[in-house]
């Protein structure tokens, strides 16, 4: 959509849509939607899908616990995953940022993940048990050393490189399938659970490997005097 010009012939800034919504500089000309709907605030669409990540909490939980319903609850976190790749996906298109944003979309993937994990621990014991306590352990230490070298002015030291997206990928699949297998393991969805497994089990080894890429980026400024 061409910007109109104002009344004093000049036209609005280029990170300023058609009804207010406020996209960067280098943002993408608008498509199909966007000028169908000049007026949504298109800014704030990548928090929104972080804040639909954190209602998909309880209702995974509450979709686990019930008898049955293994297609809807794995169904539920794939949909939910998929939104954790739009929402970076439409802030580096549009060229938008928001400290809360920032803030919140790493924590409700963490929520998610962690709350699957300990789910599946809880029905099928320590064949997953084991995986759960190393991811979560390699997450609460590298959250930590992250914070630490945020207060030394280091954070880009520790920031998210190609093994931790892998990672994060490797676990969203893993935890797809294994939410999809019945709990009597029956049929094909049954079938799922040693392939869904394996996969678990190759995400925390890339989850172990890639913690120790961000310790030791950051050993020059843990181990100075």
């Amino acid at each position: 959509m061409e910007a109109s010009l104002d009344a004093s012939g000049v036209p609005p800034p280029p990170d300023l849509e058609v009804g207010g919504s406020l996209l960067g500089p280098k943002a993408s000309p608008p498509g199909f939607f966007r000028r169908s709907l000049p007026n949504f605030p298109w800014h704030r669409l990548p928090d929104y899908l972080t804040y639909i990540r954190c209602i998909a909490i309880p209702l995974l939980m509450i979709l686990f616990q019930r008898p049955n319903r293994h297609v809807e609850t794995g169904t539920l976190f794939a949909v939910a995953s998929f939104t954790d790749w739009l929402d970076g996906y439409l802030a580096r298109r549009w060229d938008i940022t928001s400290a809360f944003g920032a803030f919140l979309d790493p924590v409700a993937d963490k929520l998610m993940v962690s709350t699957s994990l300990i789910l599946l621990s809880g029905r099928y014991g320590a064949q997953i048990s084991i995986p759960t306590a190393l991811i979560l352990a390699r997450e609460i230490a590298v959250s930590a050393l992250r914070e630490w070298m945020a207060q030394r002015g280091q954070r880009d030291a520790v920031k998210v490189g190609f093994q931790g997206k892998l990672k994060t990928a490797l676990t969203m699949v893993a935890l797809t399938v294994l939410l999809l297998v019945p709990e009597s393991k029956e049929g094909f969805l049954g079938s799922l659970y040693k392939p869904g497994l394996v996969m678990l089990y190759l995400c925390t080894l890339v989850t172990i490997t890639s913690g120790s890429v961000y310790f030791r980026a950051a050993a020059p400024v843990l181990l100075e005097k």
